[in-house]
């Protein structure tokens, strides 16, 4: 893996206008994907996480608006690109997979029309490589029969096989990095295992980079090399995951996990909740966003925003990070 990062994305802040005013969504937000890795990106609904990721190729809808940040992607800067450049990054060096597969999926095309659309547009291949290389692709996603589902639409094929179709289109251009927005929250509890199998082969297979969102923790201890926490906009926590699992050092990181079920030495699954809620756009309290939901804020949490420092092998955005002893 390099050690040069594919993606960089420099203060990156996003504002929803709203009665004539700017709301922050986004509040100068760093991070960084290595070629070839996977990075997972938690937090609860509303933190940022898809606001992310649309950002970083240009599908943000009015009235969100990128207000300022620097979005680097193998040294070619995406937030400079007039929309047709946009256009010819996302699908050939950009894949993308969303939560609810008829978001990518043209109802009224084929599912073979629009595999070798997407790879005309992208690769010089003649009518038959196309043809060819969109069957070996339903194959590669698991699907049986791949003449069939090459002529069939979208709404003839399930749920999950409909997914397997978005993951090959993300892949099928042969892209630097694949954006998977949420990609098995739609599907049922055995599809989603499948499905995290199937793209931890392709992932493997393709040698493409990832940057998964998900508020699933399991989804990321099962996919992701580091994991960035997201909390009312901010980037409050990185680490490799495993470090992440062992030792998290915000507050909010460790408050996700004790609130993901597991089961107790009795069996018994045991869940507790992190108390409040997190603020909305344009409620956020002054200090540290976290802090009314806290038990270790003082008084400098209230007055000041901390920065997101590095700690350890990874960085967290807090005066007074979890040590190890901590650590439940």
């Amino acid at each position: 893996m390099s050690s040069q990062p594919l993606l960089q994305v420099r203060d990156l802040s996003i504002t929803l206008t709203r009665a004539g005013m700017h709301l922050p969504v986004l509040d100068a937000v760093s991070f960084d994907v290595a070629a070839g890795e996977v990075l997972g990106v938690v937090g609860e609904s509303g933190a940022g996480k898809s606001v992310a990721g649309a950002a970083i190729i240009d599908l943000l809808v009015p009235p969100l608006r990128r207000a300022s940040g620097a979005i680097s992607l193998g040294g070619d800067r995406l937030d400079l690109m007039r929309p047709a450049e946009m256009r010819r990054v996302r699908g050939k060096r950009v894949g993308f997979v969303f939560q609810d597969p008829m978001t990518s999926l043209n109802p009224v095309l084929s599912i073979g029309r629009q595999l070798t659309d997407t790879m005309r547009t992208h690769l010089k291949l003649g009518r038959g490589a196309l043809r060819s290389r969109a069957l070996d692709w339903i194959e590669r996603v698991g699907l049986p029969n791949p003449r069939r589902v090459f002529d069939a639409a979208p709404h003839e094929l399930s749920g999950g096989q409909r997914q397997r179709i978005v993951i090959a289109l993300a892949l099928c251009a042969e892209p630097d990095i694949v954006i998977a927005d949420e990609p098995t929250t739609a599907l049922d509890v055995s599809v989603q295992a499948q499905m995290l199998d199937l793209m931890r082969t392709l992932h493997a297979e393709t040698g493409a980079a990832m940057l998964l969102i998900t508020h699933d923790l399991g989804v990321v201890a099962k996919m992701a090399d580091r994991v960035a926490v997201f909390y009312a906009g901010r980037v409050v926590e990185t680490a490799p995951t495993r470090t992440l699992f062992e030792a998290p050092r915000h507050p909010y990181t460790a408050g996700l996990m004790a609130a993901t079920p597991a089961p107790d030495h009795e069996g018994r699954m045991q869940v507790t909740a992190i108390p409040g809620a997190m603020p909305g756009i344009g409620a956020l309290p002054s200090g540290c966003a976290f802090h009314p939901r806290c038990v270790r804020a003082k008084a400098d949490c209230l007055s000041m925003a901390p920065p997101l420092s590095p700690l350890g092998d990874g960085a967290a955005a807090c005066f007074h990070p979890l040590q190890r002893k901590d650590v439940p």
